[in-house]
């Protein structure tokens, strides 16, 4: 009886393996290859009109800033609409444009087929400030539109004008072709998605729902093309964002009777004791973390493009995912794929060295992991520090996580085609977003929102985002035009073969 268990077991460990062998082989490593374009595209000419719109300094602002940072904003927007029109006199001509909240620029190019639900296009044409003292430390003024050393320079070359120039540097490109979608193509810039996208976007997208569009599917800023940012992975890989996290802040105040601090309750009693007790129960009590959704559909899909034995893990996801996991965990960008995410960002509590202060204050963040909810992280967080003497509300801007687009779908497929085809030797990839975009706010008019720009990040172009010496080569700018084209060129293929 022993010897046909172990038998037994010799058998299944056998069909196992070869379950898992099988797996892996039937995956086709990527092949690299050089990347270029196969259209003619003027890179030089995009590169200068992107470096004259970085000399726009449309910084957005939060509410209650000064009047004469808000004046000069109003200016550069209203300048830089002023450009569009002079720059892209064909796209100003086969568009129609509207307005909206100010400076948001929506235009519409109306297709041939007004039976085929509209794409949408978007980009921003809002930028964040200067960090205040590091001015010195760019090596071309962020405002400048320097072009040197093959490289545009400036604040928005990679968030997110140069996306919005290669878009509309695509556009009319085709138009003086005489090219005319089946399908109408809408474009939308906005002016204020560094503070949210309220009156931007998300007043577009409101308009839109009245009026009864739906949208096929849109595309907004997301992931880019990253070269040596994935362990592992020599193929560069382009990310496509298929999913975004939702955001809640919770204002978490313990309360004690305060007093004197020379006749004190024991620490844990009071109210700073009792706030540092209850952020650290909610650090010890983490959301739940799995490879699923988006991130899932990532490591999936990366699996051509590594090693064979990391591959075989890739491929054998069914088995494998508690090693992914607990690789994944190690790193916080990384880990934050996994799960719902937990971040106290604001302290505060007392006012004078020998008083007991009666109330103490934290402010703890969650992105919120599209399989919860807003309303699922305060009951966890509640339950978590289970203290009578701490009250845990939500504060205001709630933004649940977005729904998850589908990957085997037609959008996502044209998406992934036209990547590969404009850069070869790319991997495409789903992903989750982390951050949020101004896309989220048209999810009640579509299902599928996927945010990528064709744009190339080596590791040390990361702290680029919202930091220092921002820039986009002029290379790459050609590159992102043709893809664009090519964008365009493929949904026409796709719609008439339809």
């Amino acid at each position: 009886m022993r010897k046909k268990i172990l038998l037994g077991i010799a058998g299944i460990f056998v069909v196992l393996v070869a379950v898992v062998i099988g797996r892996t082989l039937a995956i086709t490593p990527v092949e690299l290859a050089g990347m270029g374009q196969a259209e003619s595209i003027d890179a030089e000419g995009a590169a200068k009109r992107l470096a004259e719109a970085i000399r726009f300094p449309t910084i957005s602002h939060q509410r209650g800033a000064d009047p004469e940072d808000l004046a000069r904003s109003d200016k550069a927007f209203t300048d830089f609409r002023n450009w569009m029109d002079q720059t892209y006199p064909a796209f100003r001509e086969a568009t129609s444009r509207e307005i909206i909240g100010g400076h948001t620029l929506f235009y519409t190019w109306e297709g041939t087929d007004a039976s085929l639900d509209p794409v949408l296009l978007m980009s921003h044409i809002d930028v964040v400030p200067i960090a205040p003292g590091t001015e010195d430390q760019w090596e071309h003024p962020p405002f400048s539109g320097a072009i040197a050393d093959g490289y545009v320079w400036g604040r928005g070359t990679i968030d997110n004008k140069g996306s919005l120039i290669a878009m509309v540097e695509a556009a009319e490109l085709l138009i003086k072709r005489g090219f005319r979608p089946s399908r109408t193509i809408l474009f939308a810039f906005g002016h204020d998605e560094e503070v949210g996208g309220g009156t931007g976007n998300k007043a577009l997208a409101g308009l839109l729902q009245e009026r009864g569009v739906r949208l096929h599917w849109v595309k907004d800023e997301g992931g880019v093309i990253g070269h040596g940012l994935l362990p592992g992975i020599s193929a560069p890989v382009a990310m496509i964002g298929v999913a975004e996290k939702g955001s809640i802040s919770l204002d978490v105040v313990a309360y004690s009777k305060g007093g004197h601090s020379s006749m004190p309750s024991p620490a844990t009693q009071t109210a700073i004791g009792r706030l540092a007790r209850a952020i650290d129960r909610i650090g010890k009590a983490p959301f739940e973390a799995r490879v699923d959704g988006a991130t899932r559909g990532m490591i999936e899909s990366l699996a051509p493009a590594v090693p064979f034995f990391q591959r075989m893990v890739y491929a054998n996801l069914w088995l494998f995912e508690p090693v992914v996991r607990g690789i994944m965990e190690k790193n916080p960008s990384s880990a934050a794929q996994l799960q719902t995410t937990i971040a106290p960002t604001i302290v505060s509590g007392g006012n004078k060295e020998n008083v007991l202060p009666p109330e103490a204050r934290a402010v703890v963040n969650f992105r919120i992991h599209p399989r919860d909810t807003a309303e699922e992280v305060i009951a966890h967080v509640r339950a978590a520090i289970a203290d009578a003497e701490v009250s845990v509300e939500p504060l205001e801007g709630i933004r649940e996580a977005s729904s998850v687009s589908n990957i085997n779908g037609e959008g996502y497929r044209l998406i992934e085609r036209v990547i590969t085809e404009s850069f070869p030797g790319t991997i495409a990839a789903p992903y989750l977003v982390v951050g949020g975009t101004d896309s989220r706010h048209y999810l009640p008019i579509t299902d599928n929102v996927f945010r990528f720009i064709p744009i190339h990040m080596g590791p040390e172009d990361s702290a680029r985002f919202h930091g220092t010496n921002e820039r986009v080569s002029v290379v790459n700018m050609g590159q992102a035009v043709a893809f664009y084209v090519r964008l365009m060129e493929t949904l026409e293929e796709v719609d008439r073969a339809g």
